[in-house]
């Protein structure tokens, strides 16, 4: 009988404790305070800029910052105006633009065809392509452009784009010889090329690893600059241009 007593009593001590504390009336509610951090912290995130990642390119961050890219894979990246070509191919000293006879001058003669001749008259406005060889039995691609306003014999029009079609470390009977192009060569990998150029104005996957880049001079002429070539998975250069109209 005296246990059970005693059990009521705990009981009603322990009740009597309770009904002494006072009920928080703001229970399950944020203070003012509370929601004044909140907003805070709202207009602080606001303020801050996440860079959008416009490409969907999926390789090329191993590279490149690829939020200065957009949809197309374009930045307003340049060499500038006050870029300058220096070129070394297979011993010659080349430039662009350039002339038939600065090319010639350098040991380089017109590869025979029956599609053209130094005396082949280029429509205005227009390019033609040809293959010049040197005394090693190398090739090199040159694009003649006609920036008259009437039809003038290649040996008169001006050299804008020399194309190397290939590395030659990729084919030991390769008819293309060594290239030194402001500091990219046959063996520089993908790194070492943006190291020497700095980011590419433009990329472009043409295939599952196979990528162009090019350095533009300017905004104002795409066509002018450097595009490399090259393969991801083997990490190397494929082949290389280099053009300035």
């Amino acid at each position: 009988m005296k246990k059970i007593l005693s059990l009521i009593l705990c009981c009603l001590f322990v009740l009597g404790l309770a009904a002494c504390e006072k009920f928080d009336a703001n229970y399950g509610k944020s203070s003012a305070k509370q929601e004044l951090e909140d907003t805070n912290t709202k207009t602080e995130s606001k303020k801050i800029k996440i860079p959008e990642i416009k490409s969907d390119d999926s390789v090329m961050p191993t590279y490149i910052d690829i939020s200065l890219y957009d949809e197309e894979n374009y930045a307003d990246i340049y060499l500038g105006e006050d870029f300058k070509y220096k070129i070394t191919y297979d011993g010659s000293a080349l430039s662009v633009p350039s002339s038939y006879k600065n090319i010639t001058k350098e040991g380089w003669s017109l590869v025979p065809s029956d599609e053209y001749n130094e005396d082949s008259q280029i429509l205005a406005g227009k390019t033609l392509t040809v293959d010049f060889l040197n005394e090693y039995e190398k090739t090199i691609t040159a694009v003649f452009y006609n920036d008259k306003k009437s039809s003038v014999s290649l040996k008169k029009c001006p050299i804008v784009k020399f194309i190397i079609k290939e590395n030659n470390l990729l084919s030991a009977e390769s008819q293309y010889g060594q290239f030194w192009v402001n500091g990219v060569s046959n063996v520089s990998v993908i790194t070492d090329i943006i190291e020497c150029l700095g980011s590419p104005s433009h990329f472009y996957c043409v295939s599952e690893n196979k990528y162009y880049l090019d350095w533009f001079i300017t905004e104002s002429d795409r066509r002018s600059g450097i595009t490399v070539y090259v393969d991801t998975l083997e990490d190397h250069i494929d082949s290389i241009e280099i053009s300035y109209y």
